[in-house]
């Protein structure tokens, strides 16, 4: 009845540690990448070590990626799927929950809210970048850039005010949109982890949005769940510890903050203002919680990889 998908683009050995907990015989992984010796690397072991995976055609963009997972669990006899992230984790709990719900009167969709991070360094954030419009962007800029590389982060720094209004209007967005009831705080980021046939065919990731496609679809289906056309239950990760987000080896997002890159948050903004004009879900919907009487099993601490 049900399926585990990994989204694979990089990170050989992110790819090998999702085997610690999922199991083999249950789990399809999904190669989706420009980087054709990865595409290769990722397919060979794969099929050497007995685990079902399909290379499907990649533009460098994550949408593209989850679309395929979508397509191929809809192309399956599969009733339930649950979709991982090549450079996260999805606990041994995480294992026995999504499938002891699959069988014992499941949802259509399961978000994942106040999520649950690993990273091998306590201060985590460090990995990432200072904001250009914060007052210790440069001081950021040359203790971890290259001098010969520096000229396009003054440029950034130059233009912070203008990085700075896109960003608050993002928070101002995700207070409204993004599961104001139901998440930490408006910027964290809920996961929807499982999906129904339903919720699968009702839905379609970006594919043009380099960062921010997960965001989009999260708002779209809060909108169906209140009108009533799927049952969508949350999951508080902050208890449950179903999955991991891995900060170490956390992709996009990263690599935007520390190339100074964010072009993309007007375009989401843009997005989301446009498409909310036809929402109507109030700030006063809530999810309910996914009952289960399951017990924990050991929660895997170590999530250091080696390629």
């Amino acid at each position: 009845m049900l399926r585990f998908y990994v989204l694979t683009s990089r990170k050989f050995g992110c790819l090998k540690r999702h085997f610690r907990s999922l199991p083999k015989e249950h789990t399809t992984v999904v190669i989706n990448t420009t980087d054709k010796d990865y595409e290769q690397q990722a397919f060979q072991w794969c099929y050497d070590n007995k685990i079902t995976a399909v290379i499907t055609e990649s533009n460098g963009k994550p949408g593209k990626g989850k679309n395929a997972v979508l397509d191929h669990f809809l192309e399956s006899d599969y009733d339930y799927m649950v979709q991982i992230d090549g450079d996260d984790f999805l606990q041994p709990h995480g294992v026995n929950l999504y499938s002891w719900v699959s069988e014992n009167n499941p949802p259509d969709g399961i978000q994942i809210v106040y999520n649950n991070s690993w990273s091998s360094i306590e201060d985590s954030w460090s990995l990432y970048a200072a904001h250009p419009w914060h007052d210790n962007f440069l001081q950021w800029v040359e203790d971890n850039i290259d001098p010969a590389e520096q000229e396009h982060y003054r440029r950034v720094y130059d233009e912070r005010d203008k990085y700075s209004e896109e960003f608050k209007r993002h928070c101002l967005l995700s207070l409204e949109w993004n599961y104001p009831k139901d998440t930490a705080d408006p910027l964290d980021c809920p996961r929807l982890i499982f999906y129904s046939r339903r919720l699968a065919e009702s839905v379609r990731f970006r594919e043009d949005l380099l960062i921010g496609e997960d965001t989009l679809l999260n708002y779209q289906v809060r909108q169906l769940a209140y009108e009533g056309s799927i049952k969508l239950k949350k999951i508080k990760d902050n208890f449950e510890k179903t999955y991991s987000y891995d900060l170490d080896n956390s992709g996009i997002v990263k690599a935007s903050e520390r190339s100074a890159d964010w072009e993309w948050v007007k375009e989401l903004n843009d997005i989301v203002e446009k498409e909310s004009k036809e929402w109507t879900v109030t700030q006063t919907f809530v999810l309910e919680f996914v009952e289960h009487n399951i017990e924990k099993v050991s929660y895997i601490e170590d999530l250091g990889v080696k390629e």
